[in-house]
């Protein structure tokens, strides 16, 4: 993957700026006002690998361009067994180089504070022990084709590289050692690039080379496929044996060809014909109930959904690997209607997921709070100076508690605010409409997994969206925010909210009010009295015992799950056997559980990631044998 890049003298970048993209997350945001040098990323990018006409700095147009040359230097993380034997040395050398470079290292003073930036990231690379497994490598193209290493080419990398290396940095005709590298690392890498003006209805044809990219297959390779040589050979020897034929009863006269040597049919003029007669007259159309629309007919915003979901489904369902993509995508919520954004930026993480690598320019900064991981470039301006400010979206908030201290008052302190905005006015839009979205609000991603298989059928039937947020403080906040909206727009809301918290040792809590009828904030906890879970008023009693949904599941089905992990966490889990296999209330009364055993029980869900894992497990055995918990069937009913 790409972690970062380094532009000189590029459309709005004077002079080196380096853009820090990634810690290691695929899903990659840029977000800033318009003008101030996001797209110019990724088009920067789609210059270095397929050699596109370079878009230069204003400034430097007038001043020359060898004064100070520019560059676009990207910044690779990238498996050691990706690269050939021929480039692993050098590469060896360079990526320690890399790893091991301190600030004195870089040449001039004004670099290393881009330095200090880039030393952020590669600590944390480094507490992943990524450098273990990963070359980490800086390399990329001058305006005139010559190799650059941006502020990585000093004495340090020379002494590392060249035996008896004593100057300041490599010379252009040095770097040449590079040469080879940096090729391949291009030809590796698969970039494909959407720009926000692209023309939709020309871009999903299938004999474009973005779309046979996406496939992971050129349209040649899938003739050869079906279209063989045997094949071919049949037709010419069936064809020449008609003309033979003919010729024969003309007496003197023949069907030839002005050569001595007959020339038969090739297999690229019949693939050249097949793409003219039958793939190029075919158009990307969608079904709109009974009926198929051509793209053209559909609106802007749903081009450009069409683009998003044409390529979704070929990432993950046609294309067989794409461990070598990096699909970057400029403003991928241009034209579309508020209410679709979260499910356009849903599917981007979903891609995200699917390749090496996800590249997005956004003024949308819903997506925010309710994406699981990934990272976000903050890019802002002042005085002409770009200022990135790289958050990881997994814990934004305090990033962005740090990243305010530490911006020098660049970074937009509204952030947090906006991100916030836009997701409620997403809800609220899409609970407007006759066709109305519903919407529930979770904790986190273990609870989404368990209600997008409970509710499986009201996803598509009722439009429902999942979305966990982080933690009981977030959805309070959002209640608290849709609670206002609601009450101004609620004659006119037909969509449902409901929000679903645990109900924790240190408990948040808050006023709701029931009388916003489409609005409803619940907590689940398991009563003793009763020997049931129930989901009650936030504010209300009882505030025990700590209950999370883990307790909530049918207990049969738990125990089954749970099995399964005994082999891996013996020390934990070596009371789970088949005897307690007989119980389908719920988790916390189907079991006369020890202290201890809840303890490990517990001790196991807070490790490894095991509250994810199990959640999957568990999901993929839910089926009609198996009772569904009454909470679970209340939820449901209230979204019916």
């Amino acid at each position: 993957m790409i972690i970062g890049v380094f532009l000189r003298n590029i459309k709005t970048y004077q002079g080196i700026n380096y853009i820090p993209l990634s810690n290691g997350e695929n899903f990659c945001g840029l977000v800033g006002e318009n003008g101030i040098g996001k797209s110019s990323v990724l088009e920067a990018l789609e210059c270095f690998f397929h050699h596109k006409e370079w878009n230069y700095n204003i400034s430097h147009k007038r001043s020359g361009l060898k004064s100070a040359k520019p560059y676009i230097v990207p910044v690779f993380l990238i498996k050691k067994d990706r690269l050939s034997p021929k480039n692993i040395e050098i590469a060896e050398k360079f990526s320690q180089s890399l790893w091991n470079m301190k600030e004195e290292d870089i040449n001039h003073f004004g670099n290393r504070e881009l330095f200090k930036i880039f030393n952020k990231q590669r600590e944390l690379l480094m507490r992943n022990n990524s450098f273990e497994n990963n070359f980490l490598l800086a390399i990329g193209d001058t305006y005139d084709s010559s190799v650059s290493l941006s502020i990585f080419n000093t004495l340090f990398l020379g002494k590392n590289l060249i035996a008896g290396f004593e100057s300041s940095s490599l010379s252009d005709e040095e770097l040449e050692i590079l040469k080879p590298l940096c090729d391949e690392l291009k030809n590796i890498i698969e970039y494909i690039y959407i720009p926000k003006d692209i023309d939709p209805e020309s871009f999903v044809q299938l004999e474009t080379k973005e779309i046979q990219a996406l496939m992971g297959e050129n349209l040649i390779e899938i003739l050869q496929r079906i279209v063989t040589a045997t094949q071919i050979q049949t037709i010419n020897n069936d064809l020449n044996r008609f003309i033979d034929e003919l010729s024969n009863k003309l007496d003197k006269y023949a069907f030839r060809t002005p050569t001595d040597r007959q020339q038969n049919l090739r297999k690229n003029d019949i693939y050249s014909l097949i793409i003219q007669s039958f793939f190029k007259i075919r158009k990307l159309h969608k079904l709109e109930g009974s009926h198929w629309l051509e793209i053209s007919a559909l609106s802007s915003g749903e081009k450009q959904k069409a683009i998003i979901d044409l390529a979704y489904n070929l990432i993950i369902f046609h294309r067989k690997n794409s461990d070598n993509l990096i699909f970057a995508i400029d403003e991928p919520e241009a034209s579309l209607h508020m209410s679709a954004c979260y499910d356009q930026f849903a599917a981007l993480f979903e891609i995200s997921q699917h390749c090496e690598q996800l590249l997005f320019t956004t003024h949308w900064y819903g997506f925010i709070p309710t994406t699981e991981k990934g990272y976000v470039s903050i890019i802002t301006k002042k005085d002409g100076i770009h200022q990135i400010d790289l958050v990881n979206i997994a814990g934004y908030r305090e990033d962005l508690k740090q990243e305010i201290k530490t911006s020098k008052g660049l970074l937009p302190f509204d952030i947090r605010l906006k991100s916030l905005n836009d997701f409620i006015q997403s809800i609220l839009t899409s609970t407007l409409s006759n066709e109305p979205y519903n919407w529930i609000i979770c904790e986190g991603t273990s609870e989404k997994i368990y209600f997008e298989k409970y509710f499986e059928s009201l996803i598509v039937e009722k439009k429902l969206r999942i979305i966990p947020v982080g933690g009981a403080s977030e959805i309070k906040r959002i209640y608290q925010y849709l609670l206002v909206s609601f009450e101004e727009f609620k004659k006119e809301i037909h969509g449902k909210v409901i929000m679903i918290s645990d109900t924790d040792a240190d408990l948040v809590t808050y006023q709701t009010r029931d009388e916003i009828k489409n609005l409803i904030c619940r907590r689940i906890v398991n009563v003793p009295k009763d020997n049931t879970t129930k989901l009650i008023k936030i504010e209300s009693n009882p505030v025990s015992p700590k209950t999370e949904i883990e307790d909530c599941l049918n207990g049969l089905l738990f125990m089954t799950t749970l099995l399964e992990f005994k082999s891996e966490y013996p020390e934990l889990l070596n009371f789970v056997n088949e005897s307690l296999l007989n119980s389908e209330e719920v988790m916390h009364f189907a079991f006369d559980f020890k202290q201890s055993e809840i303890i490990a029980i517990d001790d196991f869900f807070n490790r490894d990631n095991n509250k994810y894992r199990f959640a999957i497990k568990y999901s993929d055995k839910i089926s009609k044998s198996y009772k569904i918990p009454s909470w679970i069937n209340e939820i449901k009913d209230f979204l019916k």
